[in-house]
């Protein structure tokens, strides 16, 4: 077992996360080899060392969304087993996967729970475990990623408001453009669209369950496509997600398939797990059982 730990996740967080479950490994007499990382390329140099001397291991990581999304090329389609202790601001994956945000209670899963074969999304070359944001939602993330104030957020333990703020700054900024969605070959032309997310867990942003079926091991993608509305009128859908009503609102379109294009008369950045991975015209495929996982048992 390797513990990969991101000592900068959640604004630092994660070493003194990681201090609580190094001690909980050696009382209970755990053999595990870790890496301490301060960047991402650190702990993919790591995993591949470890990934290529132990095939089968299980890498536990103690990070958040992005950490994971850089190992996954790493992990997709192998023998290894990831395991996760959440250690991030918007920690997305945990959610998607029911996972317990209490570090000692993600331990007991990653001991104790089940190993499962979950699919992951490929989009433009590029492998994500959660979703995809293009429109809106990306333009909030790189506002967040590149900002101060979401250190500040994770310090006083609220990041997942950071994307809140992220969403007020960047709401009257943004401009809607037409696109076509393309679900299995079959062209859906939208007007005005704000965002095109295609998810393979209900969650992304730090919490938002923008597609609330949405299932990592059933092989289809879900799509949340928000378009021809007012200003207004997305501020108000926002606090209508939590509740899944958002999904009967008329500016709302819920799709699904295993592969989803988006091509834009405006060229828009696309993110994946919070991270910048492409760009339109995007090509999203579901692959399916391309990454072994440790989840809770009753999740099954």
């Amino acid at each position: 077992m390797l513990c990969v730990v991101n000592r900068n996740a959640g604004n630092g967080r994660g070493i003194g996360i990681w201090r609580s479950v190094e001690d909980c490994l050696r009382r209970i007499d755990i053999p595990y080899d870790s890496s301490i990382t301060r960047t991402a390329e650190e702990a993919e140099e790591a995993v591949r060392h470890y990934v290529k001397r132990n095939p089968g291991a299980l890498i536990v990581v103690i990070g958040g969304d992005g950490t994971i999304h850089r190992l996954l090329p790493l992990l997709a389609g192998t023998e290894a087993t990831l395991g996760i202790i959440p250690a991030g601001s918007g920690n997305d994956t945990a959610r998607g996967f029911s996972l317990p945000m209490d570090p000692l209670e993600a331990l007991h899963t990653i001991l104790h729970g089940e190993r499962s074969i979950v699919d992951l999304i490929y989009a433009n070359g590029q492998w994500t475990l959660t979703a995809l944001a293009t429109g809106f939602d990306a333009d909030v993330a790189q506002y967040v990623n590149a900002s101060r104030f979401k250190r500040w957020f994770n310090r006083l333990g609220i990041g997942s408001l950071a994307y809140v703020y992220g969403l007020l700054r960047t709401l009257f900024r943004f401009q809607p453009a037409d696109a076509d969605i393309v679900v299995d070959g079959d062209v859906r032309s939208f007007k005005g669209v704000w965002l095109a997310a295609i998810t393979n867990v209900p969650y992304y942003g730090g919490g938002i369950p923008i597609c609330p079926d949405a299932e990592a091991r059933d092989g289809v993608l879900d799509v949340c496509v928000v378009h021809g509305c007012s200003r207004w009128a997305l501020l108000w859908l926002f606090p209508t997600v939590y509740s899944g009503r958002h999904r009967t609102l008329p500016y709302v379109t819920m799709l699904r398939g295993r592969q989803i294009g988006i091509r834009s008369e405006v060229r828009r950045w696309t993110y994946g797990d919070g991270e910048c991975v492409s760009a339109t015209p995007l090509h999203a495929a579901a692959a399916q059982g391309k990454l072994q996982m440790m989840i809770p048992p009753r999740s099954r």
